[in-house]
């Protein structure tokens, strides 16, 4: 994808609202970034990066530097949630670090008065070793957008290896 095209996808964001446009392109190895720019003071999103071979768009936070989501999309970390295999384990007590600064969580479903709740929770000390037990393990839907340097620091640190792809919600059908 040219800039141009990915100029054009960019302009459909959802998120470009009145007053906002976009800045000048940025090319990336992945993707190309667009920064939205306004006339008036703005927040919610630094812009918009638009992956070269699909097209999908990406949109940045406003909580961290533009600079730092650049750098992480170029390594992989380009949506929203992830599933996250976790292949092989070389310092166990580092894993286990890592992993609580990820607050992976559980849903159980409980039923109260009728309604089933389905509140997240935090995963235990005990419950992130037992997933270390049998390698390799898939945490589906992990949401990493602020805690991304973490599993880069492991990485770099080799305390495991791991593999992130995007999560692709199950599609319901429901018979009729």
């Amino acid at each position: 994808m040219n800039e141009e095209s990915a100029r054009a996808a960019a302009s459909a964001s959802s998120r470009l609202r009145d007053g906002l446009f976009l800045g000048e392109a940025r090319e990336l190895r992945q993707g190309w970034f667009f920064p939205f720019q306004s006339q008036t003071l703005g927040g919610g999103c630094n812009g918009v990066i638009v992956n070269k071979q699909t097209g999908k768009l990406f949109h940045l936070g406003s909580a961290v530097p533009p600079e730092r989501d650049l750098d992480l999309y170029d390594r992989g970390y380009q949506f929203d949630s992830y599933d996250l295999t976790i292949l092989a384990v070389r310092d166990r007590e580092k894993t286990l670090q890592a992993l609580r600064k990820l607050r992976l969580t559980v849903v159980e479903p409980t039923e109260e008065h009728g309604v089933v709740w389905k509140i997240p929770r935090g995963l235990t000390n005990a419950e992130l070793a037992e997933l270390l037990q049998r390698l390799p393990r898939e945490l589906p839907a992990v949401s990493l957008y602020f805690v991304a340097e973490v599993l880069e620091d492991a990485r770099s640190a080799g305390h495991f290896t791991f593999h992130i792809q995007e999560h692709v919600a199950p599609v319901s059908t429901s018979g009729g």
